[in-house]
Protein backbone atom coordinates (compact mmCIF):
# COMPACT_ATOMS: atom_id res chain seq x y z
CA UNK A 1 0.00 0.00 0.00
CA UNK A 2 1.32 3.40 -0.77
CA UNK A 3 1.78 5.53 2.08
CA UNK A 4 -0.13 8.91 2.37
CA UNK A 5 2.85 11.29 2.59
CA UNK A 6 3.92 9.59 -1.24
CA UNK A 7 0.23 10.13 -2.28
CA UNK A 8 -0.09 13.63 -1.26
CA UNK A 9 3.03 15.03 -1.28
CA UNK A 10 4.09 13.57 -4.12
CA UNK A 11 6.80 15.77 -6.51
CA UNK A 12 5.81 14.48 -10.02
CA UNK A 13 9.48 13.71 -10.88
CA UNK A 14 8.22 10.25 -12.22
CA UNK A 15 10.84 8.26 -11.34
CA UNK A 16 9.45 5.60 -9.87
CA UNK A 17 7.17 5.19 -12.92
CA UNK A 18 9.99 4.82 -15.26
CA UNK A 19 11.47 2.33 -13.09
CA UNK A 20 8.22 1.03 -12.77
CA UNK A 21 7.85 0.78 -9.06
CA UNK A 22 4.27 2.87 -9.08
CA UNK A 23 1.74 3.74 -11.62
CA UNK A 24 0.96 7.05 -11.63
CA UNK A 25 -2.88 9.39 -11.81
CA UNK A 26 -2.93 12.56 -12.65
CA UNK A 27 -5.81 15.07 -10.61
CA UNK A 28 -7.87 17.53 -12.04
CA UNK A 29 -4.83 19.99 -11.97
CA UNK A 30 -2.63 18.43 -13.42
CA UNK A 31 -0.49 17.12 -11.07
CA UNK A 32 0.69 13.30 -10.29
CA UNK A 33 0.70 10.70 -7.39
CA UNK A 34 1.03 6.88 -7.36
CA UNK A 35 -2.10 5.01 -6.98
CA UNK A 36 -0.23 1.91 -6.54
CA UNK A 37 3.39 0.34 -6.38
CA UNK A 38 6.39 -0.57 -4.20
CA UNK A 39 6.24 1.33 -1.06
CA UNK A 40 9.64 -0.45 0.39
CA UNK A 41 11.77 1.29 -2.80
CA UNK A 42 9.58 4.48 -2.21
CA UNK A 43 10.26 4.68 1.57
CA UNK A 44 13.85 4.73 0.37
CA UNK A 45 13.86 7.06 -3.48
CA UNK A 46 10.65 9.34 -2.93
CA UNK A 47 11.25 12.90 -1.44
CA UNK A 48 8.61 12.66 0.55
CA UNK A 49 9.75 9.66 2.95
CA UNK A 50 13.08 12.15 3.97
CA UNK A 51 15.48 10.06 3.21
CA UNK A 52 17.71 13.30 2.02
CA UNK A 53 17.98 15.06 4.86
CA UNK A 54 21.41 13.28 6.03
CA UNK A 55 22.81 15.52 3.16
CA UNK A 56 21.76 18.67 4.84
CA UNK A 57 22.93 21.54 6.95
CA UNK A 58 21.14 22.78 10.29
CA UNK A 59 21.61 26.28 8.72
CA UNK A 60 19.10 28.34 6.32
CA UNK A 61 21.06 28.21 3.25
CA UNK A 62 22.89 24.82 3.13
CA UNK A 63 25.76 23.13 3.06
CA UNK A 64 28.30 25.89 1.58
CA UNK A 65 31.93 24.88 0.13
CA UNK A 66 32.17 28.52 -1.22
CA UNK A 67 29.35 31.19 -2.78
CA UNK A 68 29.44 33.48 -5.50
CA UNK A 69 27.34 36.05 -7.81
CA UNK A 70 27.75 35.09 -11.10
CA UNK A 71 26.77 35.20 -14.60
CA UNK A 72 27.51 33.87 -18.31
CA UNK A 73 30.62 36.26 -20.03
CA UNK A 74 28.32 35.16 -23.38
CA UNK A 75 25.82 38.57 -23.35
CA UNK A 76 23.39 36.42 -25.42
CA UNK A 77 23.27 33.47 -22.70
CA UNK A 78 22.82 36.36 -20.36
CA UNK A 79 20.20 38.15 -21.93
CA UNK A 80 17.85 35.32 -22.74
CA UNK A 81 18.58 33.43 -19.37
CA UNK A 82 16.00 33.69 -16.59
CA UNK A 83 19.04 35.55 -14.74
CA UNK A 84 22.47 35.32 -15.29
CA UNK A 85 22.81 31.93 -17.49
CA UNK A 86 25.04 30.08 -15.05
CA UNK A 87 23.93 26.79 -15.67
CA UNK A 88 23.18 26.55 -19.18
CA UNK A 89 27.12 28.00 -19.47
CA UNK A 90 28.11 25.65 -16.53
CA UNK A 91 26.15 22.75 -18.50
CA UNK A 92 27.48 23.68 -21.84
CA UNK A 93 31.16 24.10 -20.67
CA UNK A 94 30.56 20.42 -19.20
CA UNK A 95 29.72 19.55 -22.79
CA UNK A 96 32.48 21.37 -24.82
CA UNK A 97 35.06 20.06 -22.49
CA UNK A 98 34.25 16.63 -22.74
CA UNK A 99 33.33 16.06 -18.91
CA UNK A 100 29.94 14.18 -19.71
CA UNK A 101 28.41 13.05 -22.82
CA UNK A 102 24.72 14.61 -22.39
CA UNK A 103 22.63 17.27 -20.36
CA UNK A 104 19.46 15.62 -18.69
CA UNK A 105 17.18 18.49 -18.54
CA UNK A 106 13.88 20.41 -18.89
CA UNK A 107 12.02 22.73 -21.61
CA UNK A 108 9.27 23.65 -23.45
CA UNK A 109 7.24 21.20 -24.66
CA UNK A 110 7.83 20.95 -28.64
CA UNK A 111 3.57 20.70 -29.19
CA UNK A 112 2.49 21.95 -26.41
CA UNK A 113 3.64 25.67 -25.50
CA UNK A 114 2.28 25.56 -21.91
CA UNK A 115 3.87 22.04 -21.17
CA UNK A 116 7.63 20.92 -20.53
CA UNK A 117 9.26 17.99 -21.62
CA UNK A 118 12.62 16.32 -20.76
CA UNK A 119 15.20 16.61 -22.80
CA UNK A 120 18.97 15.52 -23.26
CA UNK A 121 20.96 17.49 -24.93
CA UNK A 122 24.50 16.92 -26.59
CA UNK A 123 25.84 20.56 -27.32
CA UNK A 124 26.03 24.39 -26.49
CA UNK A 125 23.20 25.27 -29.08
CA UNK A 126 21.29 22.83 -28.32
CA UNK A 127 21.49 23.93 -24.13
CA UNK A 128 21.27 27.66 -25.74
CA UNK A 129 17.38 26.68 -27.48
CA UNK A 130 16.26 25.25 -24.90
CA UNK A 131 17.01 27.61 -21.39
CA UNK A 132 14.78 29.65 -20.02
CA UNK A 133 12.39 28.68 -16.74
CA UNK A 134 9.48 26.45 -17.33
CA UNK A 135 6.93 27.23 -14.57
CA UNK A 136 5.07 24.38 -15.98
CA UNK A 137 4.31 20.72 -14.61
CA UNK A 138 7.76 18.82 -15.05
CA UNK A 139 8.62 15.24 -14.64
CA UNK A 140 12.20 15.07 -16.02
CA UNK A 141 13.44 11.42 -14.63
CA UNK A 142 10.27 10.08 -16.26
CA UNK A 143 12.20 8.21 -19.06
CA UNK A 144 15.31 7.38 -16.70
CA UNK A 145 14.98 3.81 -17.78
CA UNK A 146 15.74 4.53 -21.28
CA UNK A 147 19.10 6.36 -21.17
CA UNK A 148 22.41 4.70 -22.09
CA UNK A 149 24.51 3.69 -19.30
CA UNK A 150 27.46 3.77 -21.16
CA UNK A 151 27.28 7.60 -21.28
CA UNK A 152 28.58 10.12 -18.87
CA UNK A 153 25.49 12.69 -17.94
CA UNK A 154 24.79 15.74 -15.86
CA UNK A 155 21.57 16.67 -14.85
CA UNK A 156 19.44 19.50 -14.04
CA UNK A 157 16.21 20.13 -11.96
CA UNK A 158 14.27 21.22 -9.36
CA UNK A 159 15.39 20.60 -5.89
CA UNK A 160 12.92 17.78 -5.62
CA UNK A 161 13.88 16.29 -8.85
CA UNK A 162 17.89 15.74 -7.62
CA UNK A 163 16.61 14.66 -4.09
CA UNK A 164 15.13 11.52 -5.52
CA UNK A 165 17.99 10.97 -7.92
CA UNK A 166 20.71 11.32 -5.00
CA UNK A 167 18.36 8.57 -3.29
CA UNK A 168 18.23 6.50 -6.03
CA UNK A 169 21.89 6.58 -6.46
CA UNK A 170 22.50 4.94 -3.31
CA UNK A 171 20.02 1.89 -3.95
CA UNK A 172 21.45 1.60 -7.15
CA UNK A 173 25.54 2.10 -7.48
CA UNK A 174 25.05 1.79 -11.18
CA UNK A 175 23.77 5.37 -11.50
CA UNK A 176 26.35 6.66 -9.83
CA UNK A 177 28.15 5.68 -12.67
CA UNK A 178 26.63 7.45 -15.30
CA UNK A 179 25.67 10.80 -12.97
CA UNK A 180 28.74 13.28 -13.36
CA UNK A 181 27.53 15.95 -11.57
CA UNK A 182 23.83 17.28 -10.20
CA UNK A 183 22.71 21.10 -10.93
CA UNK A 184 19.78 22.94 -9.54
CA UNK A 185 18.11 26.22 -9.30
CA UNK A 186 16.14 27.73 -6.45
CA UNK A 187 12.46 27.04 -6.59
CA UNK A 188 9.40 28.39 -5.29
CA UNK A 189 6.90 26.09 -6.63
CA UNK A 190 5.48 24.58 -9.14
CA UNK A 191 2.17 25.97 -11.01
CA UNK A 192 -0.85 23.90 -11.68
CA UNK A 193 -2.36 23.09 -15.58
CA UNK A 194 -4.84 25.51 -14.14
CA UNK A 195 -2.76 28.25 -13.26
CA UNK A 196 -1.20 28.21 -17.00
CA UNK A 197 -4.76 28.95 -18.45
CA UNK A 198 -5.31 31.25 -16.13
CA UNK A 199 -2.30 33.05 -17.19
CA UNK A 200 -2.93 33.24 -20.53
CA UNK A 201 -6.48 34.20 -20.03
CA UNK A 202 -5.21 36.91 -18.12
CA UNK A 203 -2.89 37.68 -20.80
CA UNK A 204 -5.07 37.94 -23.31
CA UNK A 205 -4.03 34.99 -25.58
CA UNK A 206 -6.17 32.28 -26.33
CA UNK A 207 -4.92 29.33 -25.75
CA UNK A 208 -6.26 27.66 -28.82
CA UNK A 209 -4.03 30.13 -30.38
CA UNK A 210 -1.36 30.41 -28.26
CA UNK A 211 2.32 29.36 -30.02
CA UNK A 212 4.72 30.08 -27.57
CA UNK A 213 4.99 30.96 -23.73
CA UNK A 214 8.34 32.17 -22.22
CA UNK A 215 7.81 32.62 -18.48
CA UNK A 216 10.89 34.55 -18.09
CA UNK A 217 13.82 36.18 -19.85
CA UNK A 218 15.32 38.40 -22.37
CA UNK A 219 16.06 40.83 -19.38
CA UNK A 220 16.54 39.89 -15.87
CA UNK A 221 13.88 39.27 -14.43
CA UNK A 222 11.88 40.06 -17.94
CA UNK A 223 7.96 39.44 -18.62
CA UNK A 224 5.96 36.33 -19.12
CA UNK A 225 5.13 36.82 -23.05
CA UNK A 226 2.77 34.82 -24.87
CA UNK A 227 3.03 34.86 -28.66
CA UNK A 228 0.09 33.66 -31.11
CA UNK A 229 -0.59 31.89 -34.41
CA UNK A 230 -0.77 35.26 -35.58
CA UNK A 231 3.04 36.92 -34.28
CA UNK A 232 0.99 39.48 -31.87
CA UNK A 233 2.98 39.46 -28.32
CA UNK A 234 1.09 39.81 -24.95
CA UNK A 235 3.38 40.30 -21.68
CA UNK A 236 2.95 40.89 -17.99
CA UNK A 237 5.48 41.47 -15.42
CA UNK A 238 6.84 39.12 -13.27
CA UNK A 239 5.23 40.27 -10.10
CA UNK A 240 1.99 39.72 -11.71
CA UNK A 241 2.23 36.76 -13.49
CA UNK A 242 4.06 35.04 -10.57
CA UNK A 243 2.65 36.70 -7.33
CA UNK A 244 -0.59 36.81 -8.89
CA UNK A 245 -1.27 34.36 -10.92
CA UNK A 246 1.37 30.83 -10.98
CA UNK A 247 2.29 31.13 -7.35
CA UNK A 248 -1.01 31.08 -6.13
CA UNK A 249 -1.86 27.54 -7.49
CA UNK A 250 1.31 24.97 -7.31
CA UNK A 251 1.70 21.57 -6.59
CA UNK A 252 0.77 19.99 -2.93
CA UNK A 253 4.34 18.93 -1.98
CA UNK A 254 5.73 22.38 -2.58
CA UNK A 255 3.67 24.14 -0.11
CA UNK A 256 5.38 22.34 2.59
CA UNK A 257 8.80 21.33 0.86
CA UNK A 258 12.18 21.64 2.83
CA UNK A 259 14.76 22.33 0.20
CA UNK A 260 13.41 24.89 -2.68
CA UNK A 261 17.38 26.05 -2.65
CA UNK A 262 19.47 22.85 -4.41
CA UNK A 263 20.96 21.72 -0.95
CA UNK A 264 21.37 18.21 -2.44
CA UNK A 265 22.95 19.26 -5.58
CA UNK A 266 26.78 19.92 -6.41
CA UNK A 267 25.77 23.20 -7.46
CA UNK A 268 22.93 25.76 -6.93
CA UNK A 269 21.95 28.63 -8.47
CA UNK A 270 19.24 31.36 -8.12
CA UNK A 271 18.85 34.97 -8.28
CA UNK A 272 20.71 37.49 -6.98
CA UNK A 273 17.95 40.65 -6.82
CA UNK A 274 19.63 44.25 -6.18
CA UNK A 275 17.51 45.21 -3.22
CA UNK A 276 15.61 48.79 -3.08
CA UNK A 277 16.12 50.91 -0.36
CA UNK A 278 13.92 48.89 2.24
CA UNK A 279 15.19 45.87 1.58
CA UNK A 280 12.91 44.30 -0.90
CA UNK A 281 13.73 42.72 -4.10
CA UNK A 282 13.95 45.50 -7.18
CA UNK A 283 12.29 43.45 -10.13
CA UNK A 284 12.92 46.25 -12.22
CA UNK A 285 15.07 45.42 -15.65
CA UNK A 286 18.73 44.54 -15.24
CA UNK A 287 21.33 42.26 -16.38
CA UNK A 288 20.92 38.89 -14.81
CA UNK A 289 22.78 38.01 -11.47
CA UNK A 290 23.06 34.68 -10.13
CA UNK A 291 23.87 33.62 -6.59
CA UNK A 292 26.39 30.60 -7.52
CA UNK A 293 26.44 27.88 -4.19
CA UNK A 294 28.86 24.99 -4.81
CA UNK A 295 27.29 22.63 -2.59
CA UNK A 296 30.47 20.29 -3.01
CA UNK A 297 34.24 20.47 -3.36
CA UNK A 298 33.80 19.14 -6.88
CA UNK A 299 31.29 21.72 -7.84
CA UNK A 300 33.61 24.42 -6.75
CA UNK A 301 36.07 22.93 -8.51
CA UNK A 302 34.23 23.01 -11.72
CA UNK A 303 33.04 26.58 -11.28
CA UNK A 304 37.08 27.52 -11.27
CA UNK A 305 38.04 25.76 -14.22
CA UNK A 306 35.17 27.74 -16.34
CA UNK A 307 36.05 30.66 -14.38
CA UNK A 308 39.66 30.01 -15.93
CA UNK A 309 38.26 29.53 -18.87
CA UNK A 310 36.54 33.10 -19.57
CA UNK A 311 33.37 31.65 -19.36
CA UNK A 312 31.68 32.70 -16.13
CA UNK A 313 31.79 35.77 -13.62
CA UNK A 314 32.40 34.82 -10.51
CA UNK A 315 33.47 37.00 -7.64
CA UNK A 316 33.31 35.92 -3.61
CA UNK A 317 29.53 36.32 -2.07
CA UNK A 318 31.24 36.75 1.07
CA UNK A 319 27.94 37.96 2.62
CA UNK A 320 26.02 36.08 1.10
CA UNK A 321 23.72 35.09 5.03
CA UNK A 322 23.06 38.78 5.79
CA UNK A 323 22.47 39.79 2.09
CA UNK A 324 19.89 36.33 0.78
CA UNK A 325 17.94 36.85 3.65
CA UNK A 326 16.07 39.67 1.70
CA UNK A 327 17.02 38.95 -1.81
CA UNK A 328 15.32 35.75 -1.01
CA UNK A 329 13.12 36.18 1.41
CA UNK A 330 10.82 33.17 0.48
CA UNK A 331 13.18 30.86 1.09
CA UNK A 332 14.06 31.68 4.28
CA UNK A 333 10.46 32.34 5.82
CA UNK A 334 9.84 29.12 4.50
CA UNK A 335 12.23 27.08 6.55
CA UNK A 336 11.53 29.04 9.41
CA UNK A 337 8.39 28.37 9.72
CA UNK A 338 7.86 24.75 8.72
CA UNK A 339 7.91 23.34 12.25
CA UNK A 340 4.78 25.71 12.54
CA UNK A 341 3.03 23.43 9.62
CA UNK A 342 4.17 20.19 10.47
CA UNK A 343 2.65 20.99 14.31
CA UNK A 344 -0.63 22.46 13.02
CA UNK A 345 -0.66 19.21 10.31
CA UNK A 346 -0.31 16.86 12.95
CA UNK A 347 -2.27 18.91 15.58
CA UNK A 348 -5.59 18.32 12.10
CA UNK A 349 -4.39 14.24 11.48
CA UNK A 350 -3.03 15.31 7.69
CA UNK A 351 -0.11 13.84 6.18
CA UNK A 352 3.14 15.36 6.10
CA UNK A 353 6.13 14.95 4.48
CA UNK A 354 8.83 12.82 6.66
CA UNK A 355 11.12 15.70 8.09
CA UNK A 356 13.47 15.47 10.98
CA UNK A 357 11.93 17.10 13.95
CA UNK A 358 16.05 18.37 15.07
CA UNK A 359 16.05 19.63 11.65
CA UNK A 360 12.91 21.88 11.76
CA UNK A 361 14.01 23.16 15.01
CA UNK A 362 17.21 24.37 13.60
CA UNK A 363 15.58 26.59 11.12
CA UNK A 364 12.87 27.62 13.55
CA UNK A 365 15.85 29.07 16.18
CA UNK A 366 15.95 32.76 16.36
CA UNK A 367 12.79 32.94 14.33
CA UNK A 368 9.98 35.74 15.62
CA UNK A 369 6.80 33.59 17.15
CA UNK A 370 4.62 36.02 15.73
CA UNK A 371 5.28 34.71 12.53
CA UNK A 372 4.79 30.81 13.40
CA UNK A 373 2.18 31.57 14.82
CA UNK A 374 0.54 33.46 12.01
CA UNK A 375 1.86 30.60 9.88
CA UNK A 376 0.58 27.62 12.38
CA UNK A 377 -3.04 29.54 12.81
CA UNK A 378 -3.06 30.12 8.91
CA UNK A 379 -2.35 26.12 8.09
CA UNK A 380 -5.11 25.56 10.45
CA UNK A 381 -7.29 27.31 9.02
CA UNK A 382 -6.12 26.55 5.23
CA UNK A 383 -7.00 22.79 6.55
CA UNK A 384 -10.55 23.62 8.08
CA UNK A 385 -11.36 25.21 4.66
CA UNK A 386 -10.63 22.28 2.70
CA UNK A 387 -7.70 23.88 0.85
CA UNK A 388 -5.09 21.37 1.91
Amino acid sequence: MISNRCKKYCTGCGLCSSLNKASLVKDKKGFSHPETGDQRWLSLVCPAEGKHQVWMDKTIWGRATHVYYGWSLDEKVRAMASSGGALTEIASFLLESHMVDAVIHTGVHNENPTGTMTYISYTRDEMIQRSGSRYAISHPLENFDDLDMSLKYAFIGKPCDVIALKNYMEVNSNVKQIIYITLSFFCAGLPSDTAQNKLLEQLGCEKSKCELLRYRGNGWPGFATAVDTNGKEYKMDYDSSWGKILGRDIMPACRFCIDGIGEVADIACGDAWYLTVDLKPDFSEHKGRNVIIARTPEGNHLLQKIKKQGLLYLVDFADYKEKLVYMQHFQRERKETMLAKKLAMSIMGRPFPKYSLKLLYSYYKGTEIKYSWWTFKGTIKRVLQGKI
